[in-house]
């Protein structure tokens, strides 16, 4: 159950990949946007792969106009992504009976599942901080800032990032780095791989990551 990870399809058409069992502990996984997505992917699949050899399903989803979708993200709104993740949800509800857990890195938090029981975070932020980081990027390589690291985004999902801030609800723990001085239930050793400029995965510090959520899963 822990080899290569199943694939499923969700919200009309999109992909969603699941690793590990379908019993135990069920946790939605979703990732950084935008170019820190690129950036994390080695992090987060290994992450995934690891807390799957735990036994803990781990799901994965690619939102609507990231990832291998076949969508063009200038279409994607702010409630399309909200929609996705709810249905990620539902469908790994129906697919296992237990309703998914949430664990998020950076702008994912933004979109968890509304009835989402419990919520780990690592490192979240807002919607405006990833546009500034976007178009900082685009002006720092002298590209053009409507379009920031090369992605087309709609005016809609732009109107939703800008006023994007974190859930509350459900009981929320949160992990930063101790670089970050921001709330958080606990600070661990790493550096910010989503700022590298190429994808690269920390291994002591996925460990880290790993732990926590595994003891955080079964708490």
């Amino acid at each position: 159950m822990t080899g290569r990870p199943r694939v499923h399809s969700y919200a009309d058409g999109e992909f969603m990949l699941a690793y590990g069992p379908i019993d135990g502990p069920q946790i939605l996984v979703l990732q950084p946007l935008f170019e820190e997505m690129n950036r994390c992917r080695a992090f987060v699949a290994g992450l995934c792969r690891t807390l799957a050899a735990r036994g803990i399903g781990c799901w994965l989803p690619d939102l609507p106009g990231a990832g291998e979708s076949m969508r063009a993200l200038e279409s994607v709104g702010w409630a399309d992504w909200n929609a996705a993740s709810d249905a990620a949800a539902a469908l790994i509800a129906a697919e296992t009976g237990i309703v998914p857990l949430s664990v998020s890195i950076r702008g994912g938090a933004l979109i968890e599942p509304e009835r989402s029981p419990r919520r780990w975070r690592f490192s979240p932020t807002t919607g405006r901080s990833l546009l500034s980081d976007l178009r900082r990027s685009a002006l720092a390589s002298g590209s053009d800032p409507a379009t920031p690291a090369g992605y087309r985004i709609g005016s809609d999902l732009v109107a939703g990032l800008e006023t994007a801030n974190l859930p509350a609800g459900s009981p929320i723990r949160t992990l930063r780095l101790m670089s970050d001085d921001r709330e958080a239930d606990r600070r661990i050793e790493g550096s910010p791989i989503w700022r590298r400029p190429e994808p690269i995965s920390d291994p002591t510090m996925l460990m880290l990551v790993a732990d926590d959520i595994t003891d955080w899963t079964r708490a």
